[in-house]
């Protein structure tokens, strides 16, 4: 599934003769990354049968939740949004069913349900990305600018700072050279990938190995960063903030951008806490004054609706090398092409709940 080997996925798995859950939830996953109608009703065939080897009701959440994202590519919203539903009265905590279920309510011109919706979940103890996302784009889309941007957190809690060079690195200029060699020799380093964000791009997926102590270095550098940030955090009383972790795990990556690459609009649904940490970034960008290469804040206006998202507004952040910048995971980002023919370098990471 990581090599996007996707037909081979499912030759090998049908090759099986009984397939466990995990084994027909994958191959639901291979056949919905397939994208055509056809491979969309195997994926409703095998989350179905997933549904029936579930032995538990985050399982049968799950599987419910596959078959609901088969059932909306299929046309069948009605019966689309009744399955997620029924997924996350079993599972308050899915992900996948509030995401799809604010989609399509949204798609239909009632905010009014996704902020009941996000409300629910919220007294049952459902604390997550997508879910204070839902409750931003709702409360846009249903004119509540305020209550939109309170639900997003990205006003209350980003910061940005330049970060300092790590132990027996005189400047961070000098430290983020070495680091961009480093990282352009990355074994791991391929063009796009499947199901992020990214457009045009080339990016690492895991680039801490035995043979990147730079990044290690800098990963370093990261963490004690986010702890100070994680207790500044603790002290609010935002719902967010509830769920400050004692302990969580860093995911990181890298994002490499020449001249037509950019990010769509964008959440990190499986993260709590995310940010960036910029590397390389061409005099141009860092100096200009257009958004050619800039990260932007904001709504997409698909979800949000045209008003709501312009009424929203968009947040521009110029990037410079040595800048590491902290926020909501919720937050609803992206990126600029920058047109030039210099590499634009960055990490981004979440801090993930334990």
């Amino acid at each position: 599934m990581l090599e996007e080997a996707f037909s081979e996925v499912v030759d090998t798995l049908l090759a099986s003769t009984t397939l466990d859950f995990r084994g027909e939830m994958t191959l639901a996953h291979a056949h919905l990354s397939v994208e055509t109608s056809d491979a969309d009703l195997l994926a409703r065939a095998a989350a179905e049968r997933a549904l029936h080897l579930a032995q538990n009701d985050i399982e049968r959440a799950g599987a419910l939740a596959a078959r609901g994202k088969c059932e909306t590519r299929l046309g069948k919203t009605d019966i689309a949004l009744g399955t997620l539903k029924t997924a996350l009265a079993l599972n308050p905590h899915n992900r996948d069913a509030c995401k799809r279920i604010t989609a399509i309510e949204l798609a239909a011109g009632r905010p009014e349900a996704v902020i009941s919706l996000t409300e629910d979940l919220l007294a049952k103890g459902a604390n997550h990305a997508r879910l204070f996302a839902a409750q931003s784009l709702a409360y846009a889309r249903a004119g509540d600018i305020a209550a939109a941007k309170v639900s997003d957190g990205f006003d209350a809690f980003h910061l940005a700072e330049q970060l300092a060079p790590p132990p027996a690195w005189d400047s961070i200029e000098a430290f983020n050279a070495a680091l961009a060699t480093e990282l352009l020799g990355h074994p791991g380093m391929r063009y796009e990938r499947y199901g992020s964000a990214s457009a045009l791009t080339w990016r690492i997926e895991n680039p801490a190995r035995s043979d990147t102590p730079l990044f290690k270095a800098l990963l370093g550098q990261i963490t004690a960063v986010i702890e100070r940030n994680v207790a500044q955090i603790r002290r609010s009383d935002h719902p967010w903030a509830a769920s400050t972790p004692q302990l969580g795990h860093l995911r990181n990556w890298c994002v490499i951008t020449e001249s037509d690459g950019f990010e769509t609009w964008h959440v990190h649904q499986f993260g709590w806490l995310s940010g960036v940490y910029y590397v390389r970034i061409p005099d141009s960008i860092a100096q200009g004054s257009t958004r050619d290469g800039c990260l932007a804040f904001g709504l997409p206006d698909d979800l949000a609706g045209p008003d709501g998202a312009a009424a929203f507004g968009e947040h521009l952040v110029r990037p410079r090398a040595g800048m590491m910048m902290t926020f909501p995971s919720q937050c609803y980002h992206r990126t600029y092409p920058h047109g030039l023919g210099e590499k634009r370098i960055c990490v981004a990471f979440d801090l993930r709940l334990n």
